[in-house]
């Protein structure tokens, strides 16, 4: 798929649903996002993030009447570390939140709906499942916000997610990026639940189309229903890029600010020691009872005025996390650099046995075997990371190849992965 302007729009292809099982009406709903896209290179070579983008929103939009009048919609999010993987340069998380946005502007501000997340509060922690409205405690609006400042964080309990929606809804709407990651089958536990509810449906939107994946025999053992993009017939009108969900800042009236005076200005960069540019990353602030106050994504500067007093800033950038408390003085600025320490230079170029530019999917563990990042549908890539040792999984279609490497500050470290023309 290629495109240089939405006036070729009706050449796109949609993203579509497989119907696996009997057809049922949707009683009650559940969400939830699951991983890479290794599929897609042989399929979609030229994907575009705001193409991306559309073809989540059209598939959540697609589902039929999600949450009708008496209807209860349970929205699982995953919020595992692997949701700051990129495609075309836009985080994962990021599309998840666009395409939320669009969903839940749809509803009724009377609609049922749930939100649970996952992975989103403790790092590598299992039983990080939580519920954070159920049915009918908040507006869609208020939803919006809530999954707005979700962070990305840790593990993909998938099973156990399913198991908590099942038990607020008879139907679930899972949207994930990627695989159980905490010792569990998601597809033995959908069967059971299944066995004992024959009204549970469970709709999947995932990011892979393997024939063996966990998403699609979630989806079947179900009876649901199962969307990737694939090669159907094209969306007539594109949706432009979605806006920027606005964060609302809450100020508590007990945190120690003094609302009554001019506010501070807080300025927050990260970057590395050795290097003075500024990298993007997440910021999330909070006050001195740890409540969450705002957050801002995949930003290379922040500036934002807040009520003097003390706060608590963590900023995310890939799997590094650093905390600072500081403490705004009314009407002055106070800028802070979170310094990750000397970092190096990697370039990496995937070709054919031609020596031609293909598109691969790059993965990037650290030395102790933990996903640090992702990088997707790129021939060519160039990444600034802290200095030490990476197992890097680079992807083409069903080929895969594994390459380690040594980040310095002395020299660019590159490597070119070389794929097999495909069948």
């Amino acid at each position: 798929m290629s495109c240089d302007s939405y006036e070729c729009a009706g050449n796109m292809q949609a993203v579509s649903f497989q119907t696996v099982g009997k057809s049922h009406p949707f009683q009650r709903t559940v969400l939830t996002f699951t991983k890479p896209l290794s599929h897609w290179t042989r399929t979609f070579p030229d994907i575009m993030k705001k193409y991306l983008t559309t073809l989540l929103i059209t598939s959540l939009l697609a589902f039929p009447t999600l949450a009708a009048a008496n209807d209860n919609l349970i929205i699982v999010l995953d919020a595992s570390n692997s949701m700051w993987g990129k495609i075309n340069d836009k985080h994962k998380i990021e599309l998840a939140r666009s395409s939320l946005a669009t969903l839940l502007d749809k509803q009724p501000e009377n609609a049922s709906i749930g939100l649970i997340a996952y992975g989103n509060q403790r790092k590598s922690d299992c039983h990080d499942i939580n519920v954070l409205a159920k049915p009918g405690e908040n507006t869609p609006s208020d939803l919006l916000k809530q999954a707005t400042d979700i962070m990305p964080l840790g593990r993909s309990p998938i099973s156990a997610a399913i198991q908590q929606a099942a038990s607020m809804g008879n139907t679930i709407l899972l949207i994930s990026d990627g695989q159980e990651s905490c010792d569990a089958d998601p597809c033995a536990t959908v069967k059971e639940l299944k066995a004992k509810n024959s009204a549970l449906r469970i709709q999947v939107l995932g990011f892979r189309d393997d024939q063996d994946s966990q998403l699609k025999c979630i989806a079947t053992n179900s009876g649901g229903s199962f969307a990737i993009a694939s090669d159907t017939p094209a969306v007539t009108n594109l949706l432009n890029s979605l806006p920027a969900q606005e964060v609302t800042a809450n100020t508590p009236a007990d945190n120690k600010t003094n609302t009554a005076s001019a506010p501070a200005t807080l300025q927050l960069t990260v970057g590395a020691s050795n290097d003075p540019e500024n990298l993007p990353a997440s910021f999330l602030l909070y006050d001195t009872e740890d409540r969450h106050i705002t957050n801002f994504t995949a930003q290379t500067q922040v500036s934002h005025s807040i009520p003097a007093g003390t706060y608590r800033v963590d900023a995310l950038w890939g799997e590094i996390k650093h905390t600072q408390t500081l403490t705004l003085t009314s009407g002055k600025t106070t800028s802070y650099r979170f310094d990750l320490g000397p970092m190096g230079k990697l370039s990496l170029q995937a070709q054919d046995a031609q020596q031609k530019p293909v598109d691969a999917n790059f993965t990037f563990y650290s030395a102790n075997g933990n996903y640090f990042s992702d990088r997707l549908l790129k021939s060519q890539i160039k990444e600034k990371l802290p200095i030490g040792s990476y197992r890097i999984k680079a992807s083409v279609g069903e080929q895969s190849q594994e390459a380690t490497v040594e980040i310095t500050t002395t020299a660019e470290t590159s490597h070119t992965f070389t794929f097999k023309a495909a069948h």
